[in-house]
């Protein structure tokens, strides 16, 4: 079986989502059977992987020229590498991988993941329409399409995607051992935040959020800033730090030292930092927007509150003391261990994989749509 991974971007959530699944499949079905195009700009995002498992091509704008190229980059890694399964990550790749191929019967099997459907993020209500018309157009020209949340299967199914074609393949991510606690002498609850400064991340509404708390709370910030009013400079807060981004193993020593991860995001089709501060035995207090309603607990794992609400989450966050938080950690890393490991995920993903496998002569027997047949 050969596996050909297809992505316009690699960085965030796609980019993780290759490191967790490239170098299990690469041992599942023999390094040479695995692939993954990715822009040569996004290349370095994707860590810990055997670098020959990654092709690449240079990635311009979203204009005619750069989806034409990207088409021309698809096509020529197609006719080399002879996939027995396309997969296809996030919109635009699923949108063109579809195009290219969805519409006959291609001699592989085509595997869509949005990665959290491009119309559940804000924006206007026409564009979310358009969008929903969109996926609900092209849902018959992909043979299976992965969603990593129930919210993310929910959603496809009310926009009328029939659901013989979603299969439910919760996200996860590899164990790694504990992390030696960065250095943090701070005797009020440890905050952590880290993501983008931008909108949908939700920084301004902790800032707001610990304002009134200051002398309970101490916060530190990982990520970068971006244009936009949710990250306009602002009064400098004595009990935030700025640390700017850090490396996943940073990272780690971070949540170490955190009594809990704040995830305020204002959308959200998953949600990994819930999972990675889970796996390290640390609380969190999320939105319940998407994915996360599904991976944080309710007053067991952490808590879960409405977005854009700064005077919940400070009452949430100054609801406990360190010992509390800490045991809502543990109960936490055992939900991580039970739901959500990248075994797990990559175990589901080998099996959707052998099931196409097994019956290519059943693929895309309905017509296709008739605006793109």
């Amino acid at each position: 079986m050969n596996i050909l991974h297809i992505a316009e971007s690699a960085k965030g959530g796609v980019g993780t989502y290759l490191a967790e699944i490239l170098p299990w499949q690469a041992e599942r079905f023999g390094s040479d059977h695995v692939r993954a195009l990715v822009p040569v700009q996004h290349a370095t995002h994707i860590t810990g992987i055997d670098r020959r498992q990654l092709v690449t091509w240079r990635r311009a704008d979203r204009s005619m020229t750069g989806v034409l190229g990207f088409a021309a980059a698809i096509r020529a890694e197609v006719e080399r590498f002879r996939p027995t399964i396309v997969h296809a990550h996030s919109s635009f790749a699923g949108a063109v991988v579809r195009l290219l191929y969805g519409w006959k019967r291609a001699p592989f099997g085509i595997v869509y993941c949005p990665h959290g459907w491009a119309f559940d993020r804000r924006s206007p209500t026409i564009k979310k329409r358009v969008l929903e018309r969109i996926e609900r157009s092209l849902a018959p020209l992909a043979d299976r399409i992965v969603l990593i949340s129930e919210h993310e299967r929910q959603e496809a199914l009310r926009i009328g995607i029939a659901p013989e074609r979603l299969t439910l393949v919760l996200n996860g991510i590899a164990d790694c051992p504990p992390a030696r606690p960065a250095k943090w002498e701070d005797d009020r609850v440890r905050v952590l935040f880290v993501g983008r400064l931008d909108e949908q991340k939700g920084l301004d509404t902790l800032l707001d959020a610990i304002e009134p708390i200051n002398d309970r709370v101490a916060v530190r910030v990982i990520g970068r800033a971006v244009a936009g009013p949710a990250a306009q400079p602002r009064r400098r807060q004595n009990q935030v730090e700025y640390l700017g981004w850090r490396s996943l193993a940073e990272v780690s020593t971070e949540i170490a030292a955190a009594d809990v991860v704040a995830v305020p995001s204002r959308w959200e089709g998953f949600g990994l930092v819930a999972l990675e501060a889970m796996r390290g035995n640390c609380a969190v207090v999320a939105s319940a927007v998407g994915g996360l309603r599904e991976i944080v607990v309710e007053g067991e794992t952490g808590h879960l509150i409405p977005p854009n609400q700064p005077e919940r989450l400070m009452k949430a966050l100054a609801a406990h003391d360190r010992p509390t938080w800490r045991a809502m950690g543990a109960a936490g890393r055992l939900r991580y261990e039970t739901l959500f490991t990248a075994q797990r995920m990559n175990i589901e993903l080998a099996a959707l994989y052998a099931e196409l496998d097994s019956a290519p002569a059943e693929r895309r027997e309905e017509p296709a749509p008739a605006a793109y047949a």
